[in-house]
């Protein structure tokens, strides 16, 4: 009974959704710990200190793996070409881990202000 065609479309038909909040998920995740590894980076003075440059190396890759991901959600559309969506989805990772960084070093101005 199980292998019957109508719950083999049940299956398919609500497989597609969670496979598509799993993948964005994972993309906002890989923003964040992208954005966390330049929290942790002490980029006053990159040159003097050694730790600088692997945090920052660490986040262009976790970023990396996040532009992967969004390329992969882009590849369905045809009217964009290939060169096109790798910028795309380039220009939206920058553009997440610059949101989170900005809204994360207010946040830390805000306790740093009211003494916490």
């Amino acid at each position: 009974m199980r292998n019957s065609r109508f719950f083999l479309l049940e299956n398919s038909a609500t497989e597609r959704p969670r496979r598509l909040w799993r993948c964005r998920a994972l993309i906002f995740g890989l923003i964040s710990a992208s954005t966390a590894a330049l929290l942790l980076c002490p980029c006053d003075c990159p040159g003097q200190n050694p730790h600088a440059i692997l945090f920052i190396a660490i986040s262009v890759l976790i970023g990396g793996g996040a532009a992967v991901l969004v390329y992969r959600e882009m590849r369905q559309r045809s009217d964009i070409t290939a060169f096109l969506k790798a910028v795309i989805a380039i220009a939206v990772v920058i553009a997440g881990v610059y949101a989170e960084f900005t809204a994360a070093m207010d946040l830390i101005a805000w306790l740093a202000r009211s003494g916490r």
